[in-house]
């Protein structure tokens, strides 16, 4: 008996951790952080600094070519092969799809700049950042990551990167890169 009471207090619990992740989000919110929050984030500088918690992720878009930067959460103390990335709305959002089309995108955090490709999306059970009890409850809720290899690491931010000053040498002054949510709107025709 005297083990029963902890055991079903931690599976009662457990289960309302997984009802609470497994909730929907509001169909608002997704569009409210792509359109409002995110070019705040991104227009006050917020994401990519030394004390920041958001990254910046630089991608290339698909179909236009067009390069994006999206503001996104890496998790702390990412292996020295590969950082792992929040999949907060899913792997079906345009910058998770632009960066699998392409197979490579650039991020910059804490003043530092990483070269990942091998995008590949993974559970939390393949996660090793996760301690082993939290994998089995975020697994059951469904949470899924962005698993990429480091190529480079560099310090620099995406703005005075080389590649960047080449491309603008070549092109002739360049608009700023448009900031990209993390949310699929659906294209209207």
């Amino acid at each position: 008996m005297r083990r029963t009471i902890p055991l079903l207090a931690a599976a009662a619990a457990t289960v309302a951790v997984i009802g609470v992740v497994r909730t929907r989000v509001p169909a608002d919110v997704p569009g409210f952080v792509t359109h409002r929050f995110n070019p705040l984030v991104m227009r006050f500088g917020l994401a990519g600094g030394r004390r920041s918690p958001w990254a910046i992720l630089e991608h290339r878009g698909r179909i236009s070519g067009t390069t994006y930067r999206t503001p996104i959460s890496i998790l702390e103390g990412s292996t020295d092969d590969h950082v792992y990335v929040r999949l907060t709305y899913g792997s079906d959002v345009h910058w998770v799809r632009n960066v699998r089309a392409t197979g490579h995108c650039r991020v910059q955090s804490h003043a530092t700049i990483l070269d990942l490709d091998e995008p590949t999306v993974v559970t939390a059970s393949q996660n090793v950042l996760i301690p082993g009890p939290i994998r089995t409850v975020l697994d059951l809720a469904g949470r899924t990551y962005l698993r990429l290899h480091i190529v480079e690491r560099r310090p620099g931010t995406l703005v005075d990167s080389p590649e960047r000053s080449a491309r603008a040498a070549a092109t002739g002054p360049a608009s700023s890169p448009r900031v990209l949510g993390p949310v699929d709107l659906p294209i209207s025709a």
